[in-house]
């Protein structure tokens, strides 16, 4: 049967897990998501967006420790300037023991 040939990368089944674990933590799912984050950074350990995702559910989740791992990961690996200035910004509030994700930023995060 064609369905038998259609596997999917290693990059796809990542992307799809990476998009449960940003979209579902963005909406408050994050307890629920963090499986689909572990999945998609065991497939692609070095991949910046995906460990990203995986620091904002750890975040949520009361994970500081790694959610500054993994941000510290995604500032190492992302060009943008932006971006960076966005993840230093929260490592520095995760170290001083704030939450950066107010309803206000996860909202924010939603329309990006």
């Amino acid at each position: 049967m064609i369905i038998e040939k259609l596997q999917p990368s290693k990059q796809t089944l990542a992307n799809s897990w990476n998009s449960l674990c940003w979209e579902g933590g963005l909406r408050g799912y994050a307890k629920d998501v963090i499986f689909a984050c572990e999945k998609a950074v065991s497939l692609i350990p070095d991949d910046g967006n995906i460990r990203d995702s995986r620091g904002l559910a750890r975040a949520l989740t009361g994970d500081t420790k790694g959610a500054i791992e993994d941000f510290e990961a995604y500032i190492e690996w992302i060009d943008d300037p932006q971006a960076k200035a966005k993840r230093q910004s929260w490592v520095k509030d995760l170290k001083a023991g704030k939450n950066p994700f107010t309803p206000e930023e996860l909202l924010k995060l939603q329309s990006e």
